[in-house]
């Protein structure tokens, strides 16, 4: 029987991350590589020997997303679409190792990285 996605290990969640070619909604596909790149340094830091709060991992990503942001090839990663896959594919990563982030906002710190 098939595993559901929130029912991986941490090690099978990123092999099934790396080894599928997700959309972001981003214009190009060097941007759809950004988002994913973006989302898989969250999910290392969700899955890290450290235990993490709901308010590192908004900062990290946020800091993530603001340094994409500032890069004009990949202005639009502040579009409604890219911020919602990069926070369901981070949302699963914490289910798999039980943190119960209630309302995670993947861009809710953004602003403060943007000058």
């Amino acid at each position: 029987m098939k595993k559901k996605l929130n029912e991986l290990t941490p090690v099978e969640y990123l092999e099934w991350f790396d080894n599928r070619e997700l959309r972001f909604e981003m214009f190009t596909t060097e941007g759809n590589r950004k988002a994913k790149s973006i989302t898989r340094r969250l999910i290392k830091k969700v899955f890290g020997k450290q235990r993490i709060t709901q308010s590192e991992l908004e900062q990290a990503s946020g800091k993530l997303l603001a340094e994409a942001y500032k890069d004009n090839r990949y202005s639009e990663i502040l579009d409604s679409e890219p911020p919602y896959h990069i926070g369901h594919y981070t949302k699963l990563a914490l289910q798999i190792v039980g943190y119960d982030f209630k309302g995670l906002d993947v861009e809710s710190k953004v602003w403060e990285y943007i000058n």
